[in-house]
């Protein structure tokens, strides 16, 4: 039981941080390169998706999901 919730925190954590990191991306642009009167910031999402496909994303996702993971892991192994 411990491996499952350990799973689901490990799912969990990596599901917020790449619900979260366009908005925090986004602001992060916003504060450090203002934009122009007439200029936007925007998100596009397809080449997001592409750039999925690099071995650095993959090792970024693992490491996010190993935090949750173990975190988890660790509080429910102490009960």
């Amino acid at each position: 039981m411990v491996y499952v919730k350990s799973l689901l925190a490990g799912l969990a954590t990596l599901i917020v941080a790449t619900v979260l990191s366009p908005l925090i991306i986004v602001i992060y642009l916003y504060v450090v390169q203002k934009p122009a009167a007439h200029e936007s910031i925007g998100w596009d999402p397809v080449s997001f998706a592409k750039l999925a496909n690099r071995p650095l994303c993959w090792l970024i996702a693992t490491l996010i999901f190993l935090a949750g993971f173990m975190w988890e892991f660790r509080r429910a192994a102490s009960k």
